[in-house]
């Protein structure tokens, strides 16, 4: 697939967002975490810079499991950043840019071995979702169940 695409200013984007700094103790940041500590617009601005990485993505031919492993990495910083404090900190530890551009040139690498890594992290992601909602469900049967016995050891 042609694409416009310059990986090169690709990634200094991703280095400016993610790791173009450097703070105490050797630590990189970028202006994602910087802009994280400004609520609201901070996270909407490094958002929609996440989201052009993977568009760049698709016009380089990534397929659709290294699009989607790629979100996962933006959808985890999102996730976190519900948390008030430690979110903004893991903003400036997770690098989701940074990541989806060693994504990026890996499937320009070798398209077939970064589409299987991807199907694997996926599957695995997808397994582990799987687990945790069998898991709830029983527990919530045993303890539902543990409560009626203990009701009926009241009522009777």
């Amino acid at each position: 697939m042609s694409s416009n695409v310059n990986i090169q200013n690709l990634r200094k984007l991703s280095v400016l967002m993610d790791s173009k700094f450097s703070g105490p103790f050797g630590l990189k940041f970028g202006l994602d975490g910087i802009f994280g500590l400004v609520p609201f617009i901070g996270d909407f601005i490094s958002n929609v810079i996440s989201l052009y990485i993977i568009f760049c993505g698709m016009q380089l031919g990534c397929t659709p499991s290294t699009l989607l492993r790629m979100g996962l990495n933006v959808l985890i910083e999102n996730v976190a950043d519900f948390i008030p404090a430690l979110g903004n900190i893991f903003d400036f530890f997770w690098k989701s840019n940074n990541k989806n551009i060693e994504i990026i040139e890996s499937h320009l690498r070798e398209p077939s071995a970064a589409t299987n890594k991807s199907r694997l992290v996926l599957g695995f992601v997808a397994f582990t979702l799987l687990s945790i909602t069998i898991s709830s469900i029983a527990l919530t049967a045993y303890i539902f169940k543990l409560l009626i016995e203990w009701f009926a050891l009241f009522t009777s």
